[in-house]
């Protein structure tokens, strides 16, 4: 019953919109397609309001039972979709920043860090990830030593991701730093 008395009303809509550009008489197109379209509106609504059905209080009931069953159930993919996503960031492979803030480690440590010259492979040696977000870094460095004599330094650095953004050193735990010759 409920949709025969909306599309009856939205019958009267269209109805009085169309009648009312047909008969625009020294009305612009424009404001006649303005016009019409809010008065069919207004048709429209007092029809529905006055002819459509109120909803039973079991009807009211089984509606906002059915939302609230919407809600859960929308409530329950985005929990999964969280622990989807906390899975995937538990075993993402950060080797690559693990390098990058690894260098940043390594250059504050250096007696000239300016004169720091690190290969554009940050992990020259090899990286390996040994669990648990923690990664080994190999790599070198040119540097300048007390002397101002240009060294490369090999090292290893041990690092662990512990949470937010992968770029932020305050995100990493440096665990060990080694020079080596």
């Amino acid at each position: 019953m409920g949709g025969a008395i909306f599309l009856i009303s939205l019958g009267l809509w269209v109805g009085a919109w169309v009648l009312i550009v047909r008969r625009r008489k020294g009305m612009g197109l424009v404001a006649a397609n303005l016009i019409g379209a809010f008065a069919g509106f207004v048709l429209f609504s007092i029809f529905a309001g006055v002819f459509m059905p109120e909803l039973t209080p079991e009807q009211r009931q089984a509606q906002a039972e059915s939302q609230r069953k919407r809600d859960e159930q929308k409530a329950a993919e985005k929990a999964q979709e969280q622990a989807r996503e906390a899975e995937i960031a538990k075993t993402k492979d950060r080797s690559i920043m693990a390098a990058i803030i690894c260098s940043n480690y390594v250059e504050q440590s250096l007696k000239s860090p300016k004169s720091a010259d690190f290969p554009f492979e940050k992990a020259a040696g090899g990286s390996r990830i040994l669990g648990e977000q923690k990664y080994l870094i190999r790599s070198y460095v040119d540097a300048q030593n007390s002397y101002g004599a240009q060294l490369r330094n090999w090292y290893d650095c041990t690092i662990q991701y512990r949470a937010g953004n992968d770029g932020d050193p305050r995100s990493w735990n440096l665990i060990k730093l080694k020079f080596s010759s």
